[in-house]
């Protein structure tokens, strides 16, 4: 038992029960398999779980504090549930972590998590929603033939819901669909939950309902020859993750007859982390990543295409605004993206970054990370933005925008 217990990053949110609303506990990394319920006084009392209190000072803590009484035993009895259930950061964690990560990688295969709930587990049926798309409101339109243009550069597509924005996907995949394919698309996606090394690079494969795609390995092995860090840690955040899963199925629909192959990328960080000292170790990381990777698709023989999984603002009450976005608030919106998306067209990955800081990401931006470095590690000298459209999430109007976009 770890008497200095310290909790790691999970998800935690209310719970309706036949005792009363609790509050679940999940670790999105699927470490932890199980979801736990817990009072709102357990859940007080983990801010104290930082891994710096044992448990007399914690006891000492919550008397001296929050004049809350609370029982030795009862207090051991938390930390024994979360130990047990993997919630904490010891031992038994690491040791259940390092299992899961080897069997992971050694499994060669990234199933499909999201198919029969964001789009259909029925190869045919998914292959007709795809097509779909395409055709409907909002949607690019069949595509035709190829168009004269390149291969992109980079292309910027959603990851929201394929239910919600499904039609905006189809412009950034109908410019690909009219260029000649790349060979490899190098596909990163946000990660949502966070990442040690900023980065987070998958060797396996993934399979769909669609079949499987092969993840380009020498690739990967050149990329991180060129590198001067490792970025193979948080591999098992991959299995939770859709921001590329949702990429895959559009391009082995796209490419059914063509062969490419992926890289798989998560990253994660935010303007700040790009402008305060603080963050000088987190700014040489994404500087090593993002020179890295470009020399590797400048070394590379054949096409490559950057592939940015990303939404843009994030607004209501569903994401920390107190109020429903009316319309003026939602026109203030679209201007804000408008300008931050001005240096995508730019190809100006220095100016995307100030857009966002400029304005403190008062929107909550998704992809700043996935497009800083597409706009850092690619030639890309002019970008389009091909759609841009928004979705509302829930009865209280909450609203994420989204958009495709094409870089030559």
């Amino acid at each position: 038992m770890d008497f200095r217990p310290q909790l790691r990053f999970v998800d935690a949110f209310p719970v309706e029960t036949e005792n009363g609303e609790m509050i679940a506990l999940r670790d999105p990394s699927g470490i932890a398999r199980d979801t736990i319920l817990l009072s709102r006084m357990a859940v007080f009392i983990l801010q104290y779980f930082t891994g710096e209190h044992d448990v007399e000072t914690i006891l000492r803590i919550l008397t001296r504090d929050a004049s809350l009484e609370l029982e030795k035993k009862q207090l051991l009895d938390l930390i024994k549930t979360l130990d047990e259930n993997l919630f904490l950061q010891n031992e038994r964690y690491l040791e259940a972590k390092k299992i899961m990560e080897t069997e992971f990688i050694a499994s060669g295969i990234r199933t499909a998590t999201y198919a029969g709930a964001s789009y259909p587990a029925d190869r045919e049926e998914l292959n007709a929603t795809l097509v779909n798309f395409y055709q409907e409101e909002g949607g690019a339109g069949v595509p035709g033939p190829v168009n004269g243009l390149p291969t992109p550069a980079g292309v910027i597509a959603p990851h929201i819901d394929l239910r919600i924005g499904g039609a905006t996907y189809t412009h950034a995949y109908k410019a690909m669909v009219e260029s000649p394919v790349a060979d490899v698309y190098v596909i990163i996606g946000t990660g949502h939950s966070g990442l040690k090394n900023i980065y987070s690079v998958l060797p396996i494969d993934f399979e769909t309902p669609l079949g499987r795609v092969e993840t380009d390995k020498d690739f990967i092995k050149n990329l991180q020859a060129n590198t001067n860090r490792d970025y193979s840690a948080d591999v098992l955040l991959h299995k939770t993750e859709h921001t590329i899963e949702f990429q895959v199925v559009f391009l082995q629909q796209a490419f059914a007859d063509k062969p490419f192959k992926i890289v798989p990328v998560l990253a994660s960080f935010n303007y700040q982390m790009l402008e305060d000292p603080y963050f000088k170790p987190d700014q040489e990381c994404i500087e090593d990543f993002t020179t890295a990777l470009k020399k590797t698709i400048n070394e590379y023989p054949g096409k490559v295409t950057v592939l940015a999984s990303v939404d843009m603002a994030h607004v209501g009450p569903r994401y920390g605004d107190k109020n429903i976005p009316d319309d003026g608030f939602l026109a203030d919106v679209r201007q804000a993206d408008m300008n931050a998306l001005e240096f995508v067209k730019a190809a100006d990955a220095r100016g995307w970054a100030k857009a966002i800081s400029d304005i403190e990401d008062k929107y909550r931006i998704c992809g700043f990370a996935p497009i800083y470095t597409l706009l850092s590690s690619t030639d890309a000298k002019q970008g389009k933005v091909l759609k841009y459209d928004k979705g509302v999430m829930d009865d209280n109007e909450s609203v994420v925008s989204y958009c495709s976009a094409v870089l030559y």
